[in-house]
């Protein structure tokens, strides 16, 4: 008798198996695809129950959610040893070393494409954090689902993300291939990063993090990775917070630690909650709720989460960024996208956090015009939640003094029929600065060029803020400004030195690339990231920053991470 398809693929990679095992290679195993498999289809589950605008509203789960249908299609092929490539010894061999004095690699492209001329090149979306000459990155890589098993050997687990680290501030790096998903079978890293450390050696890699326990129930969770010798290596991933897979999905999760207490460390996140147990009842389609816990203990035990907002119905809040002032007070801001999200005007909300207690939320920004056409900015490549957040607390005179920037198109809406609400919206990095997070100054708009009334505009777009030791603020995007018809991406940066009411406007030297994506078999095909950071030295020993970014070098859709020193 005949076996059915799946069932003779089973057993033909097993015996494949091992024969890998008897030849000392390390690869998935038939059971281990099956057990993420059965994470990332509890996942797609919870994606189905939600109202269709809170879907287009998820940012690193839309990707999630489309890898678990390669997964399911594609994984059991990962099994088998005739597509094992023998890089394992040579991707941690060496560090990377910078090409030019403007732009430093990070992640190593050598193992891009080693497995699959459609999947498992893209690093992107990029966090990182600097305590004294010690310097770690940590990405979206779509190679980690590759690499994970022949990273971490026994372990169930399977991951999304990456990182490097340097030793001399930035200026070269080693990529160390995937991020340690722990033993748990079907535990799944689902990127988002966040970077933070205490000090040289100690660092945190926050990102999302979809597990099934013991008994077959899915968990929603943020993970809390720690390393303990400056990003060479990370322990296993503590769930921060946790809640029913059935009915939650924890998105959008940002990281942040307590200057005047390291040990103090905040996650913050957005909770998709379609439970009808929840504080909206039965009426509503569901509650998005911007919520953080806290832990006291360097990330060993965390808090109950607390809610900063909550909104029921068609309505939605995302995207939360935070900061610490030096006096210990936690600032926590998000994007309300309105009842008619992508389409509309949005605002800027942000609240506080001392003493135990959650502050009313403040109105930062009231009239948001979202770039492109509310979703998609041109080459078809979704941004819309563009918004990045920090804090002062060099020690100062403008020690306290609060930044968040983001991109704008209010000076340049320019009719298009074949934009989603019929419109383009050209835009361009907007500033407020708040000396207490109640009263805020601006916009103030921070590229240098103008948008002309005739003709087309050019955008600006996904910006990361940080301030340094000395006060000066320093800020990143992309660009399009030497492109007349608005299609090449460049890098720009500026700094201020007059608490963000003036700005330097510099090209940094990166390379220009075209919007290329859904080259990646793995991702979203409209995904090319969502955010870039950029950083100061936590331990204001050094002055100046590190900003990490995505480039497609030579335009060939093949993205990688580099980082560019400002010093």
């Amino acid at each position: 008798m005949k076996l059915p398809l799946l069932a003779r693929f089973f057993v033909g990679a097993f015996a494949l198996s091992l024969l890998a095992s008897s030849l000392g290679w390390a690869q998935l195993s038939p059971a281990q695809v099956v057990t993420t498999d059965k994470t990332l289809q509890h996942v797609k589950a919870a994606y189905a129950k939600l109202d269709a605008r809170h879907q287009q509203m998820l940012d690193g789960y839309a990707n999630i959610v489309h890898l678990a249908d390669v997964w399911h299609a594609y994984g059991l092929r990962l099994t088998d040893p005739m597509f094992v490539a023998h890089f394992k010894a040579t991707r941690r061999a060496a560090a990377i070393h910078a090409t030019g004095a403007s732009i430093v690699p990070v992640s190593d492209p050598s193992s891009d494409v080693a497995f699959s001329a459609f999947g498992g090149f893209t690093q992107s979306e990029t966090s990182l954090a600097r305590c004294g000459n010690s310097v770690v990155v940590g990405f979206n890589d779509s190679g980690s689902v590759f690499e994970t098993p022949f990273f971490f050997t026994g372990t169930g687990g399977q991951g999304f993300s990456g990182s490097a680290f340097s030793t001399d501030g930035g200026a070269t790096f080693s990529d160390i291939g995937p991020v340690n998903p722990g033993p748990g079978n079907g535990n799944f890293l689902g990127g988002d990063p966040g970077l933070n450390c205490s000090d040289a050696n100690t660092f945190y890699y926050s990102q999302i993090f979809d597990f099934v326990d013991s008994n077959g129930n899915p968990f929603a969770a943020v993970a809390m990775s720690k390393s303990t010798d400056g990003g060479q290596s990370w322990g296993d991933p503590v769930a921060a917070v946790a809640k029913d897979g059935f009915n939650h999905l924890l998105d959008k999760p940002w990281s942040t630690i307590d200057p005047s207490n390291p040990k103090r460390i905040f996650v913050s996140y957005t909770d998709f909650d379609f439970s009808k147990t929840n504080s909206c009842g039965r009426n509503f389609p569901g509650r998005t709720a911007i919520e953080f816990v806290l832990s006291h203990d360097g990330g060993r035990t965390w808090t109950a989460p607390k809610v900063a907002i909550e909104v029921c119905g068609n309505a939605g809040v995302q995207a939360s960024q935070m900061a610490v002032t030096s006096k210990g007070v936690l600032y926590i801001s998000w994007v309300n996208v309105g009842t008619n999200f992508p389409v509309g005007i949005r605002s800027i909300q942000s609240a506080s956090f001392k003493n135990g207690k959650v502050s009313a939320p403040v109105t930062v920004e009231p009239s948001l015009q979202p770039g492109g056409d509310s979703f998609f900015l041109q080459g078809e490549f979704r941004d819309f939640l563009d918004m990045t957040m920090a804090v002062d607390h060099s020690g100062g005179p403008t020690d306290g003094t609060l930044y968040i920037a983001w991109s704008d198109g209010r000076d340049k809406v320019v009719p298009d029929p074949l934009g989603s609400d019929g419109a383009y919206a050209y835009d361009d990095i907007l500033l407020r600065v708040s000396p207490d997070g109640q009263n805020w100054f601006g916009p103030i708009k921070v590229n240098s060029d103008t948008q002309s009334r005739l003709g087309i505009g050019h955008d600006h777009y996904q910006a990361g803020v940080a301030v340094d030791m000395n006060g000066t603020v320093g800020i990143c995007y992309y660009d399009r400004r030497a492109d007349p018809e608005n299609f090449a991406i460049r890098r720009h940066c500026g700094e201020s030195t007059s608490q963000g009411f003036s700005w330097t406007d510099v090209d940094i030297g990166a390379p220009a690339f075209a919007p290329t994506h859904g080259n990646d078999v793995f991702l979203n095909p409209v995904y090319m990231g969502d955010y870039d950071q950029v950083t100061s030295d936590f331990l204001n020993q050094n002055p100046g920053f590190v900003g990490s970014f995505q480039v497609q070098p030579n335009n060939t859709g093949n993205p990688d991470v580099f980082v560019h020193p400002m010093n």
